[in-house]
């Protein structure tokens, strides 16, 4: 190897810019997805965000909960506790995904 190539990029499914980049995909897609079904661009931004923010303390908790090494007892009540937040936030999603369907119903 030269010393004019560039290092070799070592990323695992822990590394958190991949995790960042599988969450800004699923930002994308659910707008694009939402925008396609008929919710308007605002709606679909939020609603995509929304989730998002829902799904990351998810992920979080999921890897704690699955790693070989036994977690401590103190940390996954913790990361169990912001999963439990985000419930307020899902909320919000589904209550723009809900007045949007009722503004559509309103224009028929």
């Amino acid at each position: 190897m030269s010393e004019s190539d560039p290092p070799q990029v070592r990323c695992t499914p822990t590394d958190p810019s991949i995790e960042f980049d599988v969450f800004e995909v699923v930002r994308l897609r659910l707008v694009e997805v939402l925008t396609g079904a008929g919710y308007g661009l605002i709606e679909a931004e939020r609603v995509a965000l929304y989730v998002v923010a829902a799904a990351r303390p998810v992920s979080k908790l999921l890897k704690l909960t699955t790693d070989p090494r036994s977690p401590s007892h103190e940390k996954v009540p913790e990361a169990l506790s912001c999963v439990l937040e985000e419930a307020q936030t899902l909320e919000k999603a589904r209550r723009i995904m809900l007045g949007a369907e009722e503004a559509a119903g309103d224009d028929k």
